[in-house]
């Protein structure tokens, strides 16, 4: 599934004019051009998408914070795809996130995390369906301008699409 088909199906769903290529002078790809990593993004904090997520141990670095809290003196450095964080190597250790790094108490630290997942042939059809309505209601107004429909996309989006794809999603895996 390529990013043209996703813009062009949230482009039906809005009503516009569909667009040959996301490189066409027309405001729909202007808007499409946008608001789509940031939809995209947006849309991938909204669950721990098992397609889009990765673990891994971080590299610590050599830095001492200001002053230790609670412990926490050691820093390991985020991954630059980083979307959200599911989880750690070490449910007891204490950490949070500062900047682009992590301060933690551990000596070693790993996360499970969802990344900037950018190849859209690898996005299963109930993310597609999802992601096509969010950025239809994120190019509405600009398109439309029209607050009642933006409205109305926002809340299909939010009740039926993101739930059932949140649904699916979790079939993945017995976990």
């Amino acid at each position: 599934m390529s990013e043209v088909v996703i813009v062009n199906k949230a482009l039906s769903l809005l009503g516009a004019t569909r667009v040959a290529a996301l490189s066409d002078n027309s405001l729909e790809a202007q808007s499409a051009n946008n608001v789509y990593n940031e939809s995209l993004k947006s849309i991938l904090t909204e669950c721990a998408w098992k397609f889009a997520t990765k673990r891994v141990l971080l590299a610590k670095v050599d830095k001492k914070p200001a002053w230790v809290k609670n412990g926490m003196k050691n820093y390991f450095q985020l991954p630059s795809d980083l979307v959200a964080i599911i989880e750690t190597s070490d449910p007891n250790a204490r950490w949070e996130v500062e900047g682009q790094m992590i301060l933690t108490d551990a000596d070693t630290f790993g996360i499970e995390y969802v990344y900037f997942m950018t190849d859209s042939s690898k996005y299963p059809a109930y993310f597609i369906d999802a992601f096509a309505c969010k950025l239809a209601a994120d190019m509405c107004y600009e398109l439309t301008n029209s607050n009642e429909k933006t409205m109305t996309l926002l809340e299909l989006y939010k009740g039926e699409y993101l739930p059932l794809a949140k649904t699916k999603n979790s079939r993945s895996g017995s976990a």
